[in-house]
């Protein structure tokens, strides 16, 4: 009896740690996920500024007319 308590005992240590590793690695992901969208933003607002740049120059008459 003594002998499987010591071994759910342990794999309960196991277990903890497993999970604060699990713990670290989402929230790393997260920061990276976060770091992404930010990154995807700050894309999508300049990509937003040229489009609406090219369509003013696309509507005005070239220099020659």
């Amino acid at each position: 009896m003594e002998e499987r308590i010591i071994k759910l005992e342990s794999l309960a240590a196991q277990q903890d740690q497993t999970i604060g590793e699990l713990n670290r690695e989402i929230f790393r992901q997260q920061q990276d996920i976060s770091k992404l969208k930010s990154r995807i933003s700050r894309l999508e607002e300049k990509l937003a500024a040229r489009l609406e740049s090219e369509q003013i120059a696309g509507n005005e008459r070239p220099p020659h007319y």
